[in-house]
């Protein structure tokens, strides 16, 4: 390529992506560093470009096209002679997470198994805890109205809570139906019950992610682990990172806000851009509004993992059944997550046949005999 048009694929480069790093730009160039820092000085002599320096400690650049620039290399009208760095994801991993939507009943449960398999989801998700240790003393005895009328909330709490014995029986259905099933734990003792299960992943709940100790367990066990941050601050997911780096247990930051249901507006979504930028790792999204299009949203942000609540019915009994899809809104997600491959296309402009049939019909200033 020589230095003419170099000069205008670097320039149009820049006229499409104004926020590209020079690395970016070396990349899609195909040339050196050194090569691109010759051409940008010449086109900066010739008034071609201009520069802006930012965050002044370091010096850093961004390049702009001039007027000049714009006109001289008629930009606007250029036929594309680079290759650009295409919107390009891998397949979203989707976790259906039923919970304690079930509200017991095993039925129930493997009715939830079921909607997460028919709506496509990659994997289903339940929670295990031992009440005795999960539930405050100040707490167990406190009496509550209930569908199954009054009584304590540990008793509650036991209705409610699904036994290892009912888990055995969910592990077979998932493998007869076809879908990954695992829980989240909720103490150690817990923990160790479902090893037996050997689920392929771990996930730590919002309100685990503080308890150093649970976490110690379950980064020693190097399944790759779903670490919901909801609940804590920035140091707190720090400090999580470290046990799992301890550990060279695999991990996934999901990025959640522990309100059920959460107002859209308090979603804060760019925290994934956030996550993946403080801790260059993997980065999803656990979500507890009511709507479908956060999670399409979160996906663009970069989630390779969205997680969502399912249920039967939101207006069941339970504290997250309001935050959860119903078949409904199930099958607005994985439709329009499944789809979105299949519309991106190779980025090349192309005037496909069924096109010109098309236009045929409605230039009518062309001749179309």
């Amino acid at each position: 390529m020589n230095n003419i048009n170099f000069d205008t694929s670097l320039l149009r480069l820049l006229y499409d992506n104004p926020s590209i790093t020079q690395r970016e730009m070396a990349i899609n160039l195909k040339c050196s560093l050194g090569k691109l820092n010759y051409n940008i000085k010449s086109l900066l002599k010739k008034k071609y470009l201009k520069v802006k320096f930012y965050n002044n400690s370091k010096r850093e650049k961004k390049y702009s096209i001039t007027e000049k620039g714009v006109n001289k290399f008629d930009l606007s009208n250029l036929n594309e002679s680079y290759e650009v760095k295409l919107f390009n994801r891998k397949k979203t991993f989707l976790i259906a997470e039923a919970g304690i939507n079930h509200n017991g009943s095993i039925n129930d449960a493997k009715k939830l198994m079921l909607l997460a398999k028919k709506y496509n989801f990659d994997a289903v998700k339940f929670q295990k805890r031992d009440l005795n240790i999960c539930i405050p003393e100040h707490q167990k005895y406190i009496k509550r109205e209930t569908p199954w009328g009054t009584m304590s909330y540990l008793d509650y709490k036991k209705k409610i809570e699904l036994s290892i014995s009912q888990y055995s029986e969910l592990k077979r259905y998932s493998e007869k139906i076809g879908i990954t099933l695992f829980v989240s734990c909720w103490d150690i003792n817990s923990l160790k019950l479902t090893r037996k299960f050997n689920f392929e992943y771990n996930k730590i709940p919002s309100a685990m992610i503080t308890n150093l100790e649970f976490l110690k367990e379950v980064a020693k066990e190097k399944k790759k682990t779903f670490i919901s941050t909801g609940m804590c601050e920035m140091k707190d997911i720090k400090e999580a990172v470290k046990i799992f780096k301890k550990f060279k247990c695999p991990y996934v930051l999901m990025h959640c806000v522990s309100i059920y249901p959460c107002d859209e507006n308090k979603l804060n979504l760019n925290m994934i851009v956030t996550l993946k930028k403080i801790f260059n790792c993997e980065v999803g999204y656990s979500g507890h509004e009511s709507s479908v299009s956060p999670s399409i949203t979160a996906f663009f942000l970069g989630a390779d993992y969205i997680e969502r609540h399912i249920t039967i019915d939101r207006a069941n009994w339970g504290t997250d059944q309001s935050a959860s899809l119903e078949s409904v809104g199930m099958e607005k997600l994985t439709t329009s997550i499944r789809k979105i491959p299949i519309t991106l296309g190779d980025g090349k402009k192309t005037f496909l046949d069924e096109e010109k049939r098309v236009s045929k019909k409605m230039k009518y200033w062309e001749d179309n005999k």
